[in-house]
């Protein structure tokens, strides 16, 4: 099985702990986000997980445990999302500075191949068009040289919720 921990909220960021509590307890429940009755029993033990994806903004509260994933022989990588949006677009994210020097330590910690760097989503406004974008990757891709192999690159897409938030 592989665990997603996790795209409906940043686990690394702020649930490392709790995380880690379920590893060691070997499970998690985790309900169905259109119908909260239905709840699924999830296997943590080892020999379940194929892998685990990390999804984040921000690894470093994640980073103390991971030598311990390691002892329990879990295999894991990141994807870690780094952008230079303004801080309008994205108020709650670390600063570049931040997140390039986490970039960093968390390479450095498991290797490069171990963390994809995700430039997304790429919004485009009056305060981020294209030659933003472009300027902002091609600093932050220098940045990151040598700490990644890959990088995902997307657009936003649109859903009712987050077009509400940029009115």
């Amino acid at each position: 099985m592989i665990i997603s921990a996790s795209r409906r909220t940043d686990i690394p960021a702020f649930y490392a702990t709790w995380f880690l509590n379920r590893v060691r307890q070997g499970y998690c429940f985790v309900p169905n986000p259109f119908n909260f009755s239905q709840i699924a029993h999830i296997s943590l033990k080892p020999e379940d997980v194929e892998v685990i994806a990390f999804w984040t903004r921000n690894p470093l509260p994640l980073l103390p445990y991971l030598k311990e994933l390691d002892e329990r022989g879990f295999r894991y990588y990141f994807l870690y999302t780094v952008m230079k949006n303004p801080r309008q677009l994205d108020p709650g994210s670390p600063s570049i500075d931040v997140s390039l020097e986490s970039f960093k330590q968390l390479a450095q910690t498991i290797g490069p191949e171990k963390v994809i760097w995700r430039y997304d989503p790429i919004v485009f406004t009056s305060l981020t068009g294209l030659e933003y974008h472009k300027s902002a990757f091609q600093s932050i891709a220098g940045a990151l040289k040598g700490l990644t192999r890959q990088v995902v690159i997307s657009t936003v897409s649109l859903y009712r919720k987050s077009a509400k938030r940029l009115q």
